[in-house]
């Protein structure tokens, strides 16, 4: 590399990684924040304002906001404007037919190639969801959960679609533990009864348990529907 460019990149490199890493942050700390519930959905995110709070650049925050829409849990709105999306019955049946279709197949494969370090993963997930109190605690957990299954599978495609679509359900995971009593309950049984066909290296069992627990969130959901939030202004 002639000297003149090794000059630029040592001089460009910093500032892109000091970027990336403002975008970072930003992203993480607004999905946490919506899929907690502690920004509801219908609400309108100013750049400008995350922008001075983070003391980023608008840019920077505006990249952070599409790969947030990119997740199903921010859209623009026609002027450009960001809008935490709100929960809707159409968005919830969207996102529970293709999971229902694809990670009953990440399970079938973690049941033939699951390692044990993966197994014993699953298998913490599961003691600590058994005895979490807290919802959003408890819907962290399951990603988890659903994470070392899907990972265990040994299929980085379809890993990181399922990855995708667990982010913009796990509002919907957290408004069913606290819409639907005993919900929480019902939930660790059929992440047991997975697990345990994992361990016994049962694809067809893994597969039909995973399709039985979706099943069973978007049932509970169907008869204790989404309320939509009056949105509130962020800034």
């Amino acid at each position: 590399m002639p000297s003149s460019t090794r000059a630029w990149s040592a001089r460009v490199q910093p500032a892109v990684q000091r970027g990336l890493a403002a975008r970072r942050k930003v992203r993480l700390t607004l999905h946490h924040g919506i899929t907690s519930g502690v920004i509801p959905g219908g609400t309108r995110l100013v750049q400008s304002v995350i922008a001075d709070e983070f003391a980023v650049s608008a840019r920077q925050v505006h990249e952070a906001l599409r790969d947030l829409a990119a997740d199903g849990l921010v859209r623009f709105d026609p002027r450009g404007g960001a809008v935490v999306q709100e929960l809707c019955r159409s968005d919830l049946e969207d996102i529970y037919q293709i999971r229902m279709l694809l990670e009953p197949a990440a399970a079938a494969r973690s049941a033939v190639s699951a390692s044990e370090d993966a197994l014993l993963r699953a298998v913490t997930l599961l003691a600590a969801m058994e005895s979490e109190t807290d919802a959003g605690q408890w819907t962290r957990l399951d990603s988890g959960f659903h994470r070392v299954i899907g990972d265990a599978g040994g299929s980085p495609r379809l890993a990181t679609i399922c990855e995708n679509l667990r982010e913009a359900s796990a509002r919907y995971v957290r408004h069913s533990i606290l819409a639907v009593p005993g919900r929480a309950d019902e939930s660790n049984a059929e992440h047991e009864a997975i697990l345990r066909a994992v361990l016994k290296k049962d694809p067809a069992a893994a597969a039909d348990a995973m399709f039985r627990h979706l099943d069973g969130t978007l049932s509970a959901l169907r008869v204790h529907p989404v309320q939509r939030r009056q949105p509130s202004l962020t800034g």
